[in-house]
């Protein structure tokens, strides 16, 4: 057999990492009981060699625990938004969500298939006869279009796990940001550069998105900082420019955090209109959805670490047979980053944490 053909191994990979069989095998399963740096390592040793799960013993582990053999197993990306694509132009994070989740089935032996709840003549009833003659056990549920939603199909025949908090039944496994620890870590570093009067502008949709996590976070900063400078919350509308003004004239914030582009983009122009330079008279910060390599201050929240993640959980499930509604659903969190950018005040000495354990 040629070489460059051959399939590499747990083996190959075992002796390039100086690990044992069983060592590897864990670590590509994502096993607990192995240290996340470990591996970390072992999955880009594993992507570099080109390593694949063999797909005869994928059958022989679902021939085990009760299911049809495939050599590559289709996973479900479900979504239900107006049109096929009107996830991806909602928010970049869901591409990102998506991107993460393929490439992680991908390594480990599956597919990942996007599958429209919303196509016409699509009833749930319809849907759910697809997916049970493809075979398709495992479902990502993406973010939803309207928040708090339910979403019916048979479940005993699933495995599933979704994406943030816009689902409300039936209560799934999650993974997410840790929407509360990103808050806090974000308020953290802007009273570490010297900002007083922080004020927080959102719209309500986006609240009930992340279930209040960050509304949370914010009041609890501003009782822990004795409430001398506090500024209300405000709840409003991407087009509600004058609500903003005024909001800004009445408390004069020294910074404003808020949520992702879109509104941020729109907030940077009201400042603009009024006068106020971004970051030379007001700061600005966003939450989420912040690039590592822009000029916008905030917190990156890994999303394509979260679709993998998510990917990680499902295909555990179905490793297990775990169909069905979970007895006890878990959430998963991811923590978020924060990135200094440039529309926050320079750096100019140290900065310390203001709270505890932030």
């Amino acid at each position: 057999m040629n070489e460059s053909s051959r399939r590499v191994t747990l083996k190959d990979i075992a002796e390039a990492a100086g690990l044992s069989k069983s060592a590897v095998s864990l670590a590509l399963r994502n096993h607990p009981g192995m240290a996340a740096a470990t591996r970390q390592r072992v999955r880009q040793l594993a992507e570099k060699l080109g390593y694949r799960p063999d797909p005869a013993l994928t059958a022989l582990s679902g021939y085990r625990h009760g299911r049809p053999p495939a050599a590559v197993e289709t996973l479900a990306w479900v979504t239900n938004w107006d049109t096929f694509d009107a996830w991806r132009r909602n928010s970049p994070v869901y591409d990102h969500y998506f991107d993460g989740a393929a490439r992680r089935a991908e390594n480990l032996g599956y597919r990942l298939e996007h599958l429209w709840m919303g196509e016409s003549g699509m009833s749930r009833g319809r849907f759910a006869q697809i997916l049970h003659a493809r075979n398709i056990r495992g479902l990502v549920l993406a973010p939803q279009p309207v928040p708090h939603r339910p979403v019916d199909l048979p479940w005993f025949r699933h495995a599933a796990v979704t994406i943030g908090y816009s689902i409300s039944a039936p209560r799934l496994h999650m993974v997410a940001c840790s929407h509360l620890r990103s808050m806090t870590t974000l308020l953290n570093r802007l009273r570490g550069l010297g900002y007083q009067r922080i004020g927080f502008a959102l719209t309500p949709e986006t609240n009930a998105r992340v279930e209040n996590a960050w509304l949370a976070a914010f009041l609890i900063d501003q009782r822990a900082h004795g409430g001398k400078h506090d500024i209300p919350p405000l709840l409003l509308k991407h087009s509600e420019r004058r609500r903003f003004c005024q909001w800004a004239e009445v408390n004069g914030p020294d910074a404003v955090v808020t949520e992702g582009r879109r509104l941020s983009s729109s907030i940077r122009q009201w400042c603009a209109d009024m006068g106020r330079k971004i970051p030379g008279d007001i700061g600005l910060a966003v939450v989420s959805n912040v690039p590592l390599d822009g000029d916008m201050s905030g917190i990156h929240e890994h999303s394509a670490e979260i679709g993998a993640t998510a990917i990680d959980v499902l295909t555990a499930m179905l490793h297990r047979n775990e169909l069905g509604l979970p007895t006890l659903p878990r959430r998963t969190l991811i923590d978020g980053e924060w990135v200094p950018g440039r529309t926050v005040r320079p750096v100019t000495g140290p900065i310390r944490d203001t709270l505890p354990g932030a």
